[in-house]
């Protein structure tokens, strides 16, 4: 690392006195309670994994400790320690622990915020949510030196908005080392980057501990930072197990399997007539501004096809899916058709054909729903409920609280979801219309092995009932579990396969 990642080493501060101190800490979330009486000291030179399944209270942790969630009123206190007087409010720790995660990706989204990397990487260098004024000379070769420290200049002048998950998740991992943070919390680093990019982050981790504190949570205790000496599991919102952690005594490389049961061919329809198509591109050239994302692309679904697309962080999967469901549409010369769907010259009637679940659409559902109110949405394609559902459709609902295990959430505010939680939610959304094909883009994100395994479960559920699956994914061995694969790599088609049966 270069001096653009300065020592975070507050003068006149003691190395055995906690940084954060926690003491019978509750915190209640629109009403629902999801931290129970913490106690917990952050020492310097400690490193710590939070661990914790999916709904366990990871995020809600790291938000706690980074002063954008308070205690509950008379339960619990909360101090700091940067080197001068304790603290009990938040003021200075909101300037010197800096959270990257989720929410602070999807406000991107949400807000429209698509500046230029150097861009956002500047606002961490003002300390400012966005830029707010022209950099001076210093401060720019301040952000550069950043991203060429991570990895990341061949970026520096995309819009971020652009990339993909896993590449703006580094990019705002360098605007929170740009704020110059004594903590660096890390939310679910590894989300969605492909292997390659799991491990040069790991590397880079491992570099950043060595000036600054830094605090990861995970799923899992498997392909971690080296860095990592302490580990604080949670359960429920409780503290399950705290205290020093030996990376040598955790599993490496567990890869991540799932088999999803793709109907056999001549079960789709007459095996002696050619099946149909469904979608058919050809020669599609896709521009997202001035540069070209996909190039050449010709390409058909089948009927009784599951296709599954990989590729690295970057390549244009998600692109490729947008596509698919009509938000671009390809340049002169090209075309998409849907000779499979009926009258897909209107928008409303090819969402309910073609269904779309992606990390984006999570971070632009908005409105504050209930989780029934959320999966009921799905029958308008809208943001929120819009109107009082046919009895027809509450049992459908209901058939679905149950059949994704969602019946404990269901009055639950979406807000207070774990990420995984709403991930569920936002596939049983997705086919209360049964829809003819379901594009999933990075659908298992995020998603501890119990969760994984039961969206798993549901989309064999769905396969039965006759939707067809196109699935954009960066995990590994499972390229026999399609019965189609496709690469794609800078834009290109680089891999067409059937998968064989055997």
């Amino acid at each position: 690392m270069t001096d653009a990642i300065s020592s975070n080493t507050a003068p006149g501060a003691s190395d055995d006195r906690p940084i954060v101190l926690l003491n019978k800490v509750d915190v209640v979330l629109l009403g629902h309670a999801v931290l129970h009486n913490l106690t917990w000291e952050l020492l310097p030179g400690e490193h710590w994994a939070v661990v914790g399944a999916n709904g366990s209270g990871k995020t809600s942790f790291l938000k706690l400790i980074a002063g954008n969630l308070w205690p509950a009123p008379q339960r619990g206190t909360r101090r700091y320690d940067f080197g001068e007087d304790l603290q009990i409010d938040a003021v200075e720790a909101l300037t010197k622990i800096m959270l990257i995660g989720h929410e602070l990706q999807d406000r991107y989204t949400q807000l429209g915020w698509d500046f230029d990397v150097t861009d956002v990487v500047l606002s961490g260098v003002f300390k400012t949510d966005v830029p707010r004024r022209e950099p001076e000379t210093t401060e720019r070769d301040k952000a550069i030196n950043i991203l060429t420290d991570l990895n990341l200049s061949h970026l520096e002048n995309r819009p971020f908005l652009e990339l993909s998950r896993g590449e703006q998740r580094r990019v705002l991992i360098a605007r929170g080392l740009a704020f110059e943070p004594r903590v660096l919390l890390l939310d679910e680093p590894v989300a969605g980057l492909d292997a390659k990019a799991r491990h040069l982050l790991n590397e880079i981790i491992d570099q950043i501990s060595k000036k600054i504190t830094v605090l990861c949570s995970y799923h899992q205790t498997t392909n971690m930072p080296s860095m990592i000496n302490r580990i604080l599991r949670l359960d429920n919102g409780h503290v399950v197990e705290s205290g020093v952690f030996d990376p040598s005594d955790a599993p490496h490389n567990i890869p991540t399997t799932f088999e999803i049961s793709a109907p056999p061919e001549s079960q789709t329809g007459n095996t002696e007539a050619k099946p149909a198509t469904i979608i058919q591109i050809e020669n599609a050239n896709v521009w997202l501004d001035e540069r070209r994302a996909l190039t050449e692309v010709t390409w058909q679904l089948v009927e009784g096809e599951h296709w599954q697309i990989t590729g690295p962080n970057g390549a244009g999967k998600t692109t490729f899916l947008r596509m698919l469901h009509g938000q671009l549409r390809p340049a002169a010369g090209g075309y998409i058709h849907f000779p499979g769907i009926e009258n897909p010259e209107n928008v409303w009637t090819l969402r309910q054909q073609v269904a779309w679940v992606s990390p984006e659409l999570q971070a632009g559902y908005w409105y504050p729903s209930t989780v029934r109110q959320c999966i009921s949405s799905g029958f308008d394609s809208s943001i929120g409920q819009t109107r009082r559902l046919a009895p027809t459709e509450s049992a459908l609902i209901d058939d679905l609280l149950e059949q994704f295990e969602l019946q404990d959430l269901a009055e639950r505010n979406v807000k207070t979801l774990s990420y995984g939680q709403f991930r569920r939610v936002l596939i049983a959304r997705t086919v209360v219309h049964k829809p003819r094909v379901l594009l999933l883009d990075e659908p298992w994100e995020g998603l501890d092995s119990g969760n994984f395994e039961l969206v798993t479960r549901e989309l064999n559920q769905i396969i039965a009932q006759g939707t067809q699956l196109v699935c954009a994914t960066h995990l590994e061995h499972n390229s026999l579990l399609f019965n189609r694969t496709m690469e794609i790599d800078k834009g290109l088609i680089t891999l067409l396969n059937k998968v064989s049966s055997e």
